[in-house]
């Protein structure tokens, strides 16, 4: 599924000018850019700008960008983020490494190479280092992986790297988010779920160790989950890596009796949209579909009574207020025409708000 544009909230702009930090570059002019599949990089959380806070320090956006990669990691300015945790940077520009050197800890990193140094090891994370604007930049889970750091993405679009540990109430803390099931993903051993889609959502990982059950206390398997429906997931409260950020789900309630059939889904932009006199809503959704059966262009006609929902608040939104170019989740049932694209009911509708 293609990355919506990262939506989020504000955070107090005169708490960081007091404590801003900023890298003296030493890194050559040259810019090496993206893969040619990488996406536009965004270095926004809601139309403001991601915050890297290291230790409590909070560093300007507009001289420590960060930007969402292509493989929907976090991509973090590493000088300024190492310095600021204290370690000594030496950039070698014949072979466009990095050594990072703190008392007895010596990393290493070389642009393009998904192969981070850390004392006599490799590490790899799926992810190179790229040079943008010359800058070096790493994914947020390098801090994570590789040094070994206190790492959260919280809500607001802010990026905590802490070099303390983590205390011991904290990681035993959990947290509740309710919303709408938009992706599910099997593994051979559990799998994954998206919850609220991407601007306000979250990645839960789903283990053996998941607690599933409804409402009325019912057991119940990843299998029960759907498309569309609604539950409450309890996770833990330490999430980073990714946008949307992933964590551990430790138990989930389904707020809803699973649907008689299969419910398909598509996510995407609303291409048109018109609307009928006796109250019913025709869009035309096109985008990716979300499994099996469904289709990457749909047309839903959504009734008075179909449920129309925001990711932000999980607060209803008035069909009539839909427009051309809303970013929506669309859920339907598997009986559609056999036109193209393809017309069917709309059980629910998910807007990114």
């Amino acid at each position: 599924m293609k990355p919506f544009k990262v939506l989020g909230a504000v955070l107090a702009g005169a708490l960081l000018a007091t404590n801003v930090v900023s890298a003296a570059p030493s890194e050559p002019a040259t810019v090496k850019p993206l893969p040619i599949s990488a996406p536009t990089p965004q270095d926004s959380y809601g139309g403001l700008k991601f915050v890297l806070v290291i230790n409590g320090k909070g560093f300007a956006p507009e001289e420590n960008p960060i930007y969402v990669g292509a493989k929907n990691e976090m991509m973090i300015p590493i000088r300024a983020a190492a310095e600021a945790l204290g370690y000594k940077l030496t950039w070698k520009p014949d072979t466009q490494s990095l050594e990072m050197v703190q008392g007895n800890q010596w990393l290493t990193l070389q642009i393009g190479q998904d192969q981070y140094g850390f004392a006599k090891m490799l590490v790899p994370l799926e992810v190179a280092p790229e040079l943008t604007n010359e800058k070096t930049y790493v994914p947020l889970s390098y801090f994570e992986k590789v040094m070994k750091l206190q790492v959260k993405a919280d809500a607001t679009g802010t990026i905590h790297i802490d070099s303390k540990k983590q205390e011991s109430g904290e990681q035993a803390a959990s947290t509740t988010k309710q919303g709408t099931v938009t992706s599910i993903t099997y593994r051979d051993k559990g799998g994954e779920i998206g919850l609220n889609g991407y601007g306000h959502g979250v990645r839960l990982n789903i283990s053996d160790e998941t607690e599933i059950v409804s409402d009325t206390n019912q057991k119940l398997t990843l299998a029960d989950l759907q498309l569309g429906m609604s539950i409450e997931a309890e996770h833990s409260p330490v999430m980073a890596m990714s946008m949307p950020p992933m964590t551990h789900a430790k138990k989930i309630i389904v707020k809803q009796s699973p649907a008689a059939q299969q419910t398909l889904g598509t996510a995407g932009e609303i291409e048109e949209i018109t609307s009928s006199a006796e109250g019913t809503t025709r869009l035309t959704i096109k985008g990716n579909k979300l499994s099996d059966g469904s289709h990457d262009t749909v047309i839903l006609n959504v009734a008075g009574d179909t449920p129309v929902i925001g990711t932000k608040d999980n607060q209803p939104v008035a069909a009539n207020q839909l427009k051309k170019g809303d970013k929506v989740y669309g859920f339907y049932g598997p009986i559609l025409t056999k036109s193209l694209p393809p017309i069917g009911q709309a059980v629910k509708i998910v807007v990114e708000n």
